[in-house]
């Protein structure tokens, strides 16, 4: 319900506060002499006029507006993430015999309310039926509105109603609870193709499940200029948020990054966990890395990440943040955080250096032994662990995840030839990269530099292949390898027709390969062979 209040007179407002006065019997919706009395007043003052009553029957808000909506009075914190109820309910008029709206169903679920009722105001004053609405447990549409009918029904209908309501969805959080599963609602907001969109979204909701996140709903709103505040529109952030409720989620995933007003704008408004593209991947790159090294750059992201945030809400970032800083004299809580990161960066990038030189020390020591470098680059879950299992015999850690592998892996290769070589597995290229994460890959690719050749493998059987190759290449550039002798590996033919494949592989002079049966493995050793050789 949303409109003005203003434009009441002295008498109308002593009229309006007559009514906290007024007590309302336990299990009784409204008494009727209450009902008659803002439906009095309604049709005296031709505006809408609503009460809120909480469950010891007193009248906690009374508000006016205008003769077609009407503005819910601040209630405080919103609970969208809890499958509790506010323990406040809501009467209002209408004055043109329509039932519960759309507005007032949107109240009902983002407020919380125990119930939501609209009375048709009478030409003569009186009050007409009543339309009763609910939260409802387990349900798509999330709330159950009854047909209209008189007070006296309404009244003996709603006796015992919350009790069961409550009853029923702490049942159904009762079970997400002991499953223990995270439930997201993933949300791309941009002016970019459509196909592009989806590709994106696409590569969101697998992120989600490398995490460990189950995807509800995935959606999409096209906007030209992203809102500073929200990303989105507020009353489109409301729209979805009803979904969620709908849907039980317990976070929202943003297809980009946000700033820090952002993540505090929409956790306030919404009450769910927020994360952002940059914030997941952190998320999954913290439960990747084993090596030291990989463990002090994802921590060196996370803090880089988190100190311009400081100021946003607890729950959305309590994800990376881990107990971080005391209150010193003085000094307020994200103050002493602030400076206690920066200590904490300041630690960490010393010791990076360290770990440099002690990677480029490695590095001289094979240049000098003669042993040739492979290194197998590519898009993220494009099969480059599976593939140095394959011509290695090894066993690097293989998922069908994003990011399964983060830290590098190298293995001996012998060649057809006869010559033994060494072939490292990196980490997986991603589109969009965030600056803040490029820290992360940085050691990754440092390793590369004294590669004799590179192999860039993609997932043929993607809708995207060629995206992800443009990506890969482009990444190579942005690091200064792009000079590098390279050798692109199109993997996992055996899931396109032989034809199809072979054309894919024969336009972009690329070799196709299947790293989980091992078709086209002894082709791509003669490749690689050749390469060095040449």
């Amino acid at each position: 319900m949303h409109g003005d209040t203003g434009g009441l007179s002295h008498s109308d407002v002593k009229n309006l506060e007559r009514i906290y006065r007024r007590k309302v019997p336990p299990n009784t919706l409204i008494p009727d002499e209450l009902l008659l009395y803002i439906c009095r007043l309604s049709h005296e003052l031709r505006k809408q006029v609503a009460i809120l009553i909480d469950r010891k029957g007193r009248v906690t808000h009374v508000a006016a507006g205008s003769d077609r909506r009407i503005v819910i009075p601040n209630l405080g914190q919103r609970r969208v993430a809890e499958k509790r109820l506010s323990g406040l309910r809501c009467i209002h008029t209408h004055l043109r015999g329509e039932t519960l709206t759309q507005d007032d169903l949107n109240d009902l679920l983002l407020l919380r309310l125990d119930a939501m009722a609209s009375v048709s105001v009478s030409a003569d004053g009186t009050p007409g039926k009543i339309t009763l609405g609910h939260i409802a447990a387990g349900r798509e549409d999330s709330h159950t509105v009854f047909d209209p009918a008189p007070i006296a029904e309404i009244n003996d209908l709603y006796m015992g109603l919350i009790e069961t309501v409550e009853r029923e969805l702490k049942s159904v959080v009762g079970a997400r609870k002991v499953s223990g599963e995270q439930t997201a609602l993933v949300i791309h907001v941009s002016n970019l193709p459509k196909q592009v969109m989806e590709s994106s979204l696409d590569e969101l909701c697998e992120l989600a499940r490398s995490a460990g996140i189950t995807v509800a709903e995935r959606v999409i709103q096209r906007k030209p200029v992203p809102d500073p505040k929200y990303l989105m529109g507020k009353g489109k952030l409301e729209e979805f948020m009803i979904k969620a409720l709908s849907l039980g989620v317990n976070m929202v995933i943003f297809d980009s990054e946000l700033g820090a007003s952002q993540i505090k704008a929409i956790a306030d408004f919404t009450d769910l966990e927020v994360l952002d593209r940059t914030q997941l991947i952190l998320g999954i790159f913290e439960k990747r890395a084993t090596s030291r090294d990989g463990k002090v750059r994802v921590a060196l992201a996370q803090m880089k990440y988190l100190l311009p945030r400081l100021g946003a809400k607890e729950s959305a970032l309590s994800r990376i943040r881990g107990g971080i800083g005391l209150r010193g004299p003085g000094e307020t809580t994200a103050e002493v955080q602030r400076r206690h990161l920066q200590g904490k960066i300041t630690a960490y990038e010393k010791e990076l250096k360290a770990l440099k030189e002690k990677r480029s020390e490695k590095r001289k020591s094979r240049i000098r032994s003669g042993i040739k470098t492979i290194s197998i680059v590519g898009y993220t879950n494009a099969g480059k662990s599976t593939l140095i299992n394959r011509l290695t015999g090894s066993d690097v850690l293989v998922k069908d995840l994003l990011f399964s592998t983060l830290d590098p892996s190298s293995r001996q290769l012998y060649l057809p030839n006869g010559e033994l070589a060494v072939i490292s597995d990196t980490v997986g290229l991603i589109r969009n990269m965030p600056e803040t994460l490029r820290g992360v890959f940085r050691a990754t690719m440092e390793e590369l530099e004294e590669s004799c050749l590179l192999i860039n493998v993609v997932d043929i059987s993607s809708d995207a292949y060629e995206d992800h190759l443009r990506v890969s290449e482009q990444i190579l550039q942005d690091y200064g390898l792009h000079n590098l002798p390279r050798l692109t590996v199109f993997n996992k033919t055996e899931l396109l027709p032989a034809e199809t494949a072979e054309n894919i592989c024969r336009r972009h002079s690329a070799v196709g390969i299947s790293a989980a049966n091992g078709a086209g493995i002894n082709v791509l050793l003669e490749a690689i062979t050749q390469k060095l050789r040449g």
